[in-house]
């Protein structure tokens, strides 16, 4: 999910740290990379994440960039709720999918039978799963494309197996490109090595990771073109006129997937209560009598900070953390991937 509707917010008040760049302006850097939304993204695209992991180092070693990438780990506890709703929206599309090839295959049927057979599904698989009428009749209707639908369905429940992490492993390898799979989030990662000057800048398309205190992040990037969107936290935070503790607060404020939110604050108000009354702390002190604000029992913005601020002892993950200069290729090896 992300920082709900931080985009808007930084659009708004800082459009001057928002700037496009050619990639050969990180010429001699290394650049960490968030692998997860390649993965999808290509696996999505021609279900061809080797061919589009390619493209996409070409593109980088073109412009002198280093690319260094980083795989998801383990996510902290506070997230397993809103893990818990993406399962569950999965689940529901895949309900959807079959429920569709059910109608496709049956379609001669009486609309009463049909119905019978997709409640039965649906009480065999998710009785929480509802099948509006209105979508039913759209299902039924002469000229609906089944086929388009259920391929378009089947792109949304995507799932990153072993074996696509593996062979993004050994096309690495064979290009001499480094990789870090640490047991743990790969934006607060990618952050944190930033954060040490261990690399120079990431390229993500979560805006959590502003948060988490990455200097330079690198949006919109595509093996397709030569310029990425680039945000600068330092610019951010100076037309915000907040400091880091403000803009991590606001971030919360805004909605995160460490904890719940408070009813009845969206983005504008989030802002303007930050620099009202500075934090979070000073904000509930200051709105608890107002009715149109509701504070959840489940609001543990604490934890949230402590995540966004220090996701993990470093010591404990730095083995994690190889050497991260550029290897020679294994030409043999590479050549034989991609045939």
């Amino acid at each position: 999910m992300g920082i709900k509707n931080l985009k808007n917010v930084l659009v708004s008040k800082c459009s001057s740290a928002i700037v496009q760049r050619k990639l050969n302006s990180y010429n001699g850097l290394i650049i960490g990379i968030d692998l997860s939304i390649f993965l999808y993204k290509y696996l999505y695209r021609n279900n061809d994440h080797v061919e589009g992991l390619t493209r996409l180092i070409l593109r980088l070693l073109k412009n002198n960039i280093y690319p260094v990438f980083v795989f998801d780990g383990k996510p902290p506890k506070e997230k397993d709720e809103t893990l818990q709703d993406r399962k569950q929206k999965r689940e529901f599309l895949f309900i959807k999918k079959e429920i569709l090839e059910l109608i496709k295959n049956n379609k001669d049927l009486p609309k009463s039978e049909l119905n019978s057979k997709i409640n039965e599904y649906i009480n065999e698989n998710n009785k929480n799963f509802k099948m509006q009428d209105d979508k039913l009749e759209l299902y039924l209707s002469e000229d609906f494309n089944y086929d388009e639908e259920i391929d378009k369905i089947s792109k949304k429940i995507i799932i990153v197996k072993n074996y696509h992490i593996e062979s993004s492993k050994i096309l690495f390898d064979a290009f001499g490109i480094s990789y870090i799979h640490a047991p743990c989030e790969a934006e607060s990662l990618l952050a944190v090595l930033c954060k040490r000057k261990i690399i120079d800048c990431c390229i993500t398309e979560d805006m959590d990771i502003l948060a988490n205190g990455c200097h330079i992040f690198l949006k919109n990037f595509s093996a397709d073109k030569n310029y990425v969107d680039e945000y600068c936290l330092e610019g951010i935070l100076h037309n915000l006129e907040i400091d880091y503790d403000q803009f991590v607060d606001l971030c919360i404020l805004c909605g995160c997937d460490y904890t719940s939110k408070i009813y009845g604050i969206g983005y504008v108000n989030a802002y303007k209560l930050i620099k009202k009354y500075n934090n979070i702390e000073g904000i509930l002190e200051n709105i608890k009598t107002l009715t149109k604000f509701k504070v959840p029992d489940d609001f543990d913005y604490k934890t949230a900070r402590q995540l966004f601020n220090n996701p993990f002892d470093f010591d404990e993950i730095k083995e994690y953390i190889v050497d991260l200069k550029m290897k020679e290729p294994d030409k043999e090896k590479l050549m034989n991937i991609l045939k």
